[in-house]
């Protein structure tokens, strides 16, 4: 239960963009290395940086772990949304032009 727990705050702080990373706390540090937690931190790692290709190969890699939720599940769409919207904001932001194909390119699309 206190994986699941885990789990959804992981979720929580992505979907709210949270900056507070919560395995700084004392009391979710030993849940660090759990092998279901372990893909969620990597889900996060990935989020936070923006790297969109790394970020659809860890849902791919840890399916079970983590599309078997019903919760995630719900909310893998939003966050997919979220991270595409960052890596798009980036990718036009130096351009006054820009061609459709460099952008699906870039988000994976």
């Amino acid at each position: 239960r206190r994986i699941q727990c885990l789990k959804y705050l992981v979720l929580a702080n992505m979907l709210n963009e949270s900056e507070v990373n919560p395995f700084d706390s004392q009391e979710a540090r030993p849940y660090k290395n759990d092998p279901e937690i372990v893909a969620m931190t990597n889900l996060v790692t990935a989020y936070m940086r923006g790297e969109i290709t790394e970020f659809e190969t860890i849902l791919k890699e840890n399916k079970t772990s983590i599309m078997d939720d019903p919760f995630i599940r719900h909310y893998i769409e939003d966050l997919l949304a979220k991270i595409r919207t960052q890596v798009l904001l980036k990718l036009v932001a130096p351009y006054t032009q820009i061609r459709l194909e460099f952008i699906a390119q870039n988000l994976n699309i």
